[in-house]
């Protein structure tokens, strides 16, 4: 099993990674082809609504505006503008979004996991100790979650569209809240709690497609037997039907997350995830893979919880059609 050493190696070629990625695509813009405006400014500020459906992550927010001003908009194919333009300001909330969100494919095997053992045990590959349930939902630690978020949106245009998007950017501050932790696709009763900051956005276009997620934050748990950490979570994820399956930096997703225990700093999980995206001309769906490992140290939990086999590692595999 590779060492905890390796990993960190791992995670930090990751990191240099996922930056290099997200810098190659931030084109800077040319001065006459950004500007940020606010968006129909005759308007006044009102609340709205926003759907985003995948299986693995779907949600529904509410926007509300905390003052008169409508919701600004972002004109730019830039990333490195768009990321500058966000954080800009964003220490004074300007909006609340409240939020539901749910996990269908993590709560899903946890269900079958417990009401149909049989079932989920046909997921396991031989004597290998790898059950394709488990590596499909590595890296979800909860099947649903309420959160309120307070800090700035944008909505989110490149210049020269014409066609009605649904694209926005956040950044701010998270409180987010639940009932149930979910260990080795096992739900496990614990009221927990998180706080953290995150620059989070979407763009979908039907050429192209980005959503990248960079938060830091903390975790505390009721369950006694779960242990507080916090962690910092680096996520992007890019489709460009202009681009070929070999160009490698685009049309693919990276993620890195890590946590730490609050008491004493010790890294106790590991999550390294990398996916590439197969645009094919004339189909309206892209097939995706994933794949990755999950790292564990038996630190990560205390208690009847505690897993006393040692470190652990869950490798990830998750095929999915992103539309």
């Amino acid at each position: 099993m590779p060492s905890l050493a390796a990993h960190l190696r791992l995670a930090c070629i990751a990191a240099a990674f996922c930056a290099y990625a997200a810098a190659a695509s931030a084109e800077v813009a040319h001065p006459e082809e950004k500007k940020v405006e606010e968006a129909h400014a005759a308007e006044v500020s009102k609340s709205e609504l926003v759907l985003e459906l995948d299986p693995y992550y779907t949600s529904l927010g509410y926007n509300i505006p905390l003052t008169d001003k409508p919701i600004p908009s972002i004109i730019s194919d830039s990333e490195a503008v768009i990321y500058r333009d966000l954080i800009e300001g964003s220490l004074i909330p300007r909006y609340m979004v409240l939020e539901a969100s749910v996990y269908p494919v993590a709560y899903t095997s946890s269900y079958i996991k417990a009401h149909s053992p049989n079932l989920y045990r046909q997921g396991e590959i031989g004597h290998s100790g790898i059950n394709l349930f488990e590596s499909a939902t590595a890296g979800f630690q909860e099947p649903w979650a309420v959160s309120a978020f307070f800090g700035n949106v944008a909505k989110l245009t490149r210049p020269k569209e014409t066609r009605p998007g649904n694209n926005y950017g956040y950044t701010g501050y998270l409180f987010s809240a639940g009932n149930r932790h979910i260990k080795n696709n096992a739900l496990v009763a614990d009221d927990w709690f998180e706080f953290e900051w995150k620059i989070k956005g979407k763009i979908d276009y039907p050429d192209k497609k980005l959503s990248w997620s960079f938060r830091v934050g903390a975790r505390s748990n009721h369950n006694r037997d779960v242990n507080d950490v916090t962690y910092i979570s680096l996520h992007r994820s890019n489709l460009n039907l202009r681009y070929s399956f070999l160009e490698w930096l685009e049309n693919a997703n990276y993620d890195l997350r890590a946590h730490f225990l609050q008491n004493g700093g010790q890294m106790v999980r590991l999550e390294l995830i990398a996916g590439k995206k197969v645009p094919v001309a004339g189909w309206n769906y892209t097939p995706t893979l994933d794949i990755g490992f999950v790292w564990s140290s038996p630190n990560e939990y205390s208690g009847a919880l505690r897993d006393n086999r040692g470190n652990t590692t869950t490798l990830v595999f998750r095929p999915s059609l992103e539309f």
